[in-house]
């Protein structure tokens, strides 16, 4: 039977270990149950809630450098440096990676030079690159590094380049934070909107309490569809978002919901 390494560094059989005890296809023992299950079993799809926050913000102007390409053009670009550095920030440590899926195969193909109109040829590296987020799927993209000094080190550079490449465009699939309004072809990454701070009256504050109290509220049924009280689902938000449930704003609260219920459906598939 295939083990499995989860990150907190334990390994289970086909299921999911969480504080020393494992579960089938991540659904707790009826056992513990009965007893009252650990926060860490109740089981999520989807992102945290603070992840999908800093997601939604606008790219950070500060990661953006220029350079000059095709026609002369300058474009805007992130150095796989930076990228590295906001994954890092927004997941966390340890909570992204990223791996070849294939081989990085050195192309050979011909180019008119746009001045002589004489053939060249031209060498690149391609590298097909997956990233890896917990409560995501998984993102692959080819990178690709053209070879622009035929030497030993140019093509090492140019290798290395084509990885870098691929984990920075598989990283773009999770929106601007990461560049991908860079690509716009009308220019300029997109912004998030500015909340007007002053926005909301009475009526609705009203409303938005009526909300999270219904969030909670489905929240909870969704932890006891899965075989969880109100104690436990509690202590699984805390422990998933710092804060507690009846503090929760409602797009977190939304956040949760969608998470738990995609885990739910997941179950009743089984």
């Amino acid at each position: 039977m295939a083990s499995t390494t989860h990150s907190n560094g334990h390994a289970a059989s086909n299921g999911v270990y969480r504080n020393g005890r494992a579960s089938s296809q991540g659904h707790a023992p009826a056992a513990v149950r009965e007893s009252g299950p650990d926060p860490y079993d109740l089981l999520w799809d989807g992102l945290p809630p603070a992840v999908t926050r800093e997601l939604e913000g606008a790219l950070d102007a500060s990661l953006v450098s220029r350079r000059r390409g095709r026609g002369g053009r300058m474009y805007d670009y992130i150095e796989g440096h930076a990228v590295i550095a906001e994954a890092n920030r927004i997941f966390g440590y340890g909570g992204w990676g990223y791996e070849l899926v294939g081989d990085v195969a050195l192309r050979e193909f011909e180019t008119v030079d746009s001045e002589t109109g004489e053939l060249r040829l031209v060498r690149a590296y391609s590298a097909p690159v997956r990233v890896t987020v917990p409560g995501a799927p998984p993102r692959t993209d080819v990178g690709f590094r053209t070879v622009v000094d035929e030497t030993g080190e140019g093509h090492e550079t140019a290798c290395k380049g084509a990885v870098t490449d691929g984990m920075k465009r598989a990283l773009r699939s999770f929106g601007d934070r990461f560049g991908n309004g860079l690509y716009d072809p009308q220019g300029g990454a997109s912004s998030t909107p500015a909340r007007d701070a002053s926005a909301g009256n009475g009526r609705q504050g009203r409303s938005s309490g009526d909300e999270a109290r219904r969030l909670r509220s489905r929240l909870l049924n969704l932890g006891d569809e899965q075989g969880f009280d109100e104690d436990a689902v509690r202590a699984a938000v805390l422990d998933r978002t710092g804060q507690d449930l009846d503090e929760l704003p409602v797009p977190d609260l939304k956040s949760l919901v969608d998470a738990a219920y995609a885990k739910v459906r997941q179950m009743r598939s089984e």
